[in-house]
């Protein structure tokens, strides 16, 4: 299936049943869009640690090797600065599906309550093999502790 792309998680028990994997109820658990599959795996870059998949110490991003608790501007300036800077270069390095790529990342204090920060990440690119189509990822990743979720846009 040649337009069809595998979805985070990763069904393998799916994988691995054959022909029982090609039918529709499976297939959907299995594969989603050129979009999703996409989305999917920025959200996997952003959100892993360096030196954490074996095989390529270098996948994954910044974000977690910084120190995001000083609460000085100048240095949260220069913080968020530097993982755009990661996640730019992940997103060059890993995802080549993409070009025209361009990342902000927002440090807010006003939405999150004492114990967490907000990093709000947004990518936008255009999709190569989709005629260019504009593509659009905005995770907000509450930091110390972590957890991530969906922006409302």
């Amino acid at each position: 299936m040649p337009d069809d792309y595998y979805i985070l998680p990763i069904r393998c028990d799916l994988l691995i049943q054959g022909a029982a994997a090609r039918q529709p109820a499976s297939q959907r658990q299995l594969y989603g869009s050129l979009e999703e599959s996409i989305h999917e795996h920025v959200y996997l870059l952003v959100t892993t640690p360096f030196k954490t998949v074996r095989f390529d110490t270098a996948y994954g991003c910044e974000v977690w090797d910084g120190d995001f608790s000083s609460g000085n501007e100048s240095n949260d300036t220069r913080w968020t600065d530097q993982i755009q800077n990661s996640v730019l270069r992940a997103i060059r390095a890993y995802e080549p599906r993409l070009e025209r790529i361009e990342v902000l990342v927002e440090l807010d204090r006003d939405g999150a309550s004492d114990a967490h920060k907000r990093l709000v990440v947004t990518v936008t690119a255009e999709i190569k093999k989709s005629n260019h189509r504009a593509f659009r990822f905005q995770r907000i990743i509450l930091i110390a502790p972590f957890a991530a979720r969906n922006s409302k846009q």
